[in-house]
């Protein structure tokens, strides 16, 4: 018996340092990151569509919408999916200046039911790329300009920097949440990148070609939706 759990308290040690020794090559690898300019790529003629679904987000959609809209050009759009909402996200995006459409299906309920409905109603006019952002997210100043041209460089999904922003106020708890924010989306990202691995997806931020978009299928529920993406997006460019 004593045996058998020495054994397992080895098994369990094993993991956790080979956790850990993957997290400091990672950390390593990021503070060794040199970032450089993209490389300029003809995109002014691109048309680009930010996809936003949205779900009772009225309390806050207005701040995103200000981010995004003007980041466009003449040719971009923003399309917002009030998926299922009992709120006023849908007027508040329309007193806004934004396309919405309204999604109305109970019996099948998630994210990716939301962005498929959206792509479905691009199909008539459809973008080159698609950049998807989450109804509570703010973009940074060329946003949707630097997610552009790297996607298309890279011919492959890019996904931006997502981080969690406190109020100065803000308790040690939401604190230590914004720092591990850091760790996962910003640092372990970095170090995969120096190390020539790819990066997850992580929901919000992110620039796909409309082309890659079309071939795989968005409409499901499940609860690890970006992971689900991510994995069918590696298996269309393996």
């Amino acid at each position: 018996m004593m045996s058998f759990v020495l054994c397992m308290l080895f098994v369990l040690l094993s993991i956790c340092l080979m956790l850990t020794m993957v997290l400091f090559v990672q950390v390593i690898a990021a503070i060794l990151f040199k970032p450089r300019l993209l490389e300029e790529v003809k995109s002014d003629a691109t048309s680009v569509v930010v996809l936003v679904p949205a779900h009772n987000e009225a309390s806050g959609i207005a701040n995103t919408l200000r981010s995004i809209l003007p980041q466009l050009r003449k040719q971009d759009r923003l399309l917002v999916v009030a998926d299922n909402c009992q709120d006023d996200t849908a007027d508040i995006v329309r007193t806004l200046g934004g396309e919405v459409v309204e999604r109305h299906d109970l019996s099948q309920r998630g994210k990716g039911y939301a962005l498929d409905f959206g792509l479905k109603r691009l199909l008539v006019d459809p973008p080159e790329v698609v950049i998807i952002v989450d109804a509570d997210c703010v973009l940074a100043p060329d946003a949707v300009k630097n997610l552009t041209h790297a996607c298309l460089e890279k011919q492959r999904p890019v996904q931006a920097l997502y981080l969690m922003k406190n109020v100065p106020q803000a308790s040690i708890k939401a604190r230590i949440s914004e720092f591990a924010w850091v760790v996962r989306n910003q640092v372990r990202p970095l170090g995969m990148h120096v190390l020539g691995l790819p990066c997850q997806l992580m929901g919000t931020g992110m620039a796909f070609l409309w082309k890659d978009l079309m071939k795989i299928n968005l409409a499901t529920g499940h609860i690890v939706e970006d992971m689900k993406l991510g994995l069918d997006l590696a298996h269309l460019h393996s």
